[in-house]
């Protein structure tokens, strides 16, 4: 009799068992393995194309993120978005096989068993069976949007997409309020901070959602913890703000870096698209119809489902939408006015969709619950769908392994020693960008140019694209005259009738790896130069330089420059290969000197007859004071993320806070 019992008392734990991991198991292996026939044609750990360029290693993120003034564009001194740190932080876990490169690959290849598991905690106190759980998150892993984000390299929607259904549990609990109360609102202001630090936008949307909650539903509890409940949202709102400082000071001068994220404008798209939760673009079906389709039906079946929180989030997101289609503005890196990108706001509609249909089935009455094997079945042919639209459109896109293009490597070890610049002309949309020290990487696009950089960019890119004698030499002069050392044409322009038309400014190098070709500028330049008075006369009064400088290099290296100048005659200058913008100090002998702009944009400093001692610093002390405010914020975060301890006897913590209203009628487990 007591081994029947042991039997009984086993056969129980295995069903406890079977019941508990069955449904989040089957869920990431078969993720996994659809996650791998969908990309199947890009595995690897450094990847990159489309919206996304290549990621640096470990010291590349932290001195783009710490550097004061960037060589890029020319040389800027904007603020490096906080997502190089996030990576920088979160790669350190993956240097062992890549670092940051290979964490972006893990987060691409894997977003959608990443997102489904996310959004199958995110729901466990939700009163549905858990395979109900599995269904919605495995249909919320493979949305359109998704996908397309993969596809086109969108690294800030795989990072919204793995986050949100965290971020919303967090809001949730919050507006919940109770015991544990700051532990809870640390962890979700440090969610909402990584969203903003990929999406400025879903961070604002999350903020809106939680400020229009903290209204609507004010807390049913002792008028004692209403103070929690306000500094909670304080918290939630202001915290995440400090954590990425000083990064909310570019994005409240650039507001094309919140209504096109990290990855630029969207794609055309239309109508019927965004009703099937397609962004447009490569990677993805209107597969999302169906979950529409599933919602409403979920409305007709239990209608009191549309007065949860989940008919907010959905709310969210069509506003989100409305914005990014209708407020066209200039690209930071040049180009036509352009909309957003609906990847983002388009996530939000799907997850409050598929959270509108489980809160229908939350404490089913008697009619819904006998509706158990349709239900199945509709959860069964969801994923199909979604399954079969990620597998048919998802390999499609430009993202690719390999790290995208590279010089030659003796190209790269002279870029290397000279500390000069590759100009790299846009193709497929993309605008040119000018680099130091290398092809442009992940986080250049998102630095805030000066005025008029992207013009002077794409006017070089036409004169070299389509050579004509004047503009195409002056195009080169210009450019060697900004820093540049090597020019990488687009696809199919070669290299010849460049060469042809300034044959003593330019040569035909190796080229690319991907067969792209490549120009090297024969002009003396570098960093910092040495003009003299003739051609200093005309860096003063001209827009571009002359096709024949001769200046003299100097061994200097930017951004700060110190150079002992010996005696010559009157009205030389010290150039700069530097956009000229407000930062820039310059001493001759300790005395302040005013800057000279050389061509218009250029930093420059008239250097005196006699011997002398010239130093150009770029200042950044504000930044480093907003750097300062971001360590205490995170210090702070780590201290009250810690738990209290709770209380055995009352039972009071985080499942006891949670309340039962925001699940649409559910209750905690």
């Amino acid at each position: 009799m007591a081994e029947e019992r042991t039997r009984a008392e086993l056969s129980f734990v295995d069903r406890i068992v079977v019941a508990r991991v069955a449904p989040p198991l089957t869920l990431a292996v078969v993720l996994t393995v659809l996650g791998l026939f969908v990309n199947g044609g890009r595995l690897g750990l450094d990847l990159a194309g489309g919206r996304l360029l290549p990621v640096g290693d470990l010291g590349q993120l932290w001195s783009a993120y710490l550097a004061g003034w960037h060589p890029v564009g020319g040389g800027t001194a904007g603020s490096a978005p906080a997502s190089l740190a996030v990576l920088g932080g979160l790669g350190a876990v993956f240097a062992p096989v890549g670092g940051p490169h290979a964490l972006v690959a893990v987060l691409l290849l894997g977003d959608a068993p990443l997102a489904g598991l996310a959004a199958y905690f995110a729901t466990r106190r939700l009163r549905v069976s858990r395979w109900s759980r599995a269904g919605a998150a495995a249909v919320y892993a493979l949305l359109p949007a998704a996908t397309a984000g993969v596809a086109q390299g969108r690294l800030e929607v795989v990072a919204v997409h793995i986050l949100l259904p965290l971020v919303t549990a967090g809001v949730v609990a919050v507006l919940a309020g109770g015991e544990g109360w700051l532990h809870i609102a640390s962890w979700c202001a440090l969610g909402v901070a990584l969203l903003g630090a990929f999406s400025p936008l879903a961070q604002g949307l999350a903020v809106l959602g939680l400020v229009a909650g903290f209204v609507v539903l004010p807390s049913d509890r002792a008028a004692s913890a209403g103070w929690k409940r306000v500094a909670s949202v304080g918290i939630v709102v202001l915290l995440p703000l400090a954590l990425l400082l000083p990064w909310p000071t570019t994005l409240v001068n650039q507001p094309a870096l919140i209504l096109h994220g990290l990855s630029g404008p969207g794609t055309a798209v239309t109508p019927t698209q965004l009703i099937g939760l397609d962004p447009g673009g490569p990677g993805a079906l209107p597969a999302g119809i169906a979950v529409v389709v599933a919602a409403v039906a979920a409305v007709a079946l239990r209608p009191r489902s549309l007065t949860g929180p989940a008919t907010g989030m959905i709310m969210l997101g069509v506003c989100g939408l409305v914005v990014v289609r209708l407020a066209v503005v200039k690209p930071l890196q040049g180009g036509p006015s352009a909309p957003g990108f609906a990847g983002v706001p388009l996530l939000m509609v799907g997850a409050g969709l598929l959270w509108l249909v489980l809160a229908s089935l939350a404490d089913a009455p008697a009619r819904v619950r006998r509706l158990r094997t349709p239900a199945v079945l509709a959860w069964v042919v969801l994923v199909a769908i979604a399954g079969a639209a990620a597998l048919t459109a998802g390999r499609e896109g430009p993202l690719r392994a390999g790290g995208g293009d590279r010089l030659a490597a003796t190209q790269a070890d002279e870029l290397g020693r000279s500390g000069r610049s590759v100009l790299v002309l846009g193709e497929d949309g993309a605008p040119p960008r000018q680099s130091g020290g290398g092809f442009p990487r992940f986080g250049d696009d998102q630095l805030a140019l000066s005025p008029g950089t992207p013009d002077r960019l794409t006017t070089w890119q036409a004169a070299l694209v389509q050579p004509s004698s004047d503009a195409t030499r002056g195009a080169l002069a210009a450019a060697a005259s900004s820093g540049a050392l090597f020019v990488v044409l687009p696809h199919g322009v070669g290299a010849a009738p460049v060469v042809a038309v300034a044959p003593d400014l330019a040569v035909a190098v190796e080229q690319t790896r991907d067969g792209r070709a490549v120009l090297r500028l024969l002009p003396p330049s570098g960093e910092v130069v040495l003009v003299p008075p003739g051609v200093a006369k005309q860096a003063v009064t001209a827009s571009s330089p002359a096709t024949s400088l001769g200046v003299t290099p100097v061994d200097a290296a930017l951004p700060d420059v110190r150079v002992r100048v010996s005696e010559g005659v009157a009205g030389r200058l010290l150039v700069l290969a530097a956009e000229q913008e407000p930062g820039w100090r310059v001493t001759v002998d300790g005395k302040a000197v005013p800057i000279v702009p050389a061509w218009g944009h250029q930093v420059a400093v008239a250097v005196p007859t006699n011997s002398s001692t010239v130093i150009v610093s770029h200042t950044s002390t504000m930044r480093d004071i907003l750097l300062l405010g971001e360590i205490a914020a995170l210090l702070f975060t780590a201290l009250t993320s810690i738990p209290a301890r709770r209380r055995a006897k009352t039972g009071e913590g985080f499942a006891e806070s949670y309340s039962p209203s925001m699940t649409s009628g559910s209750t905690p487990r």
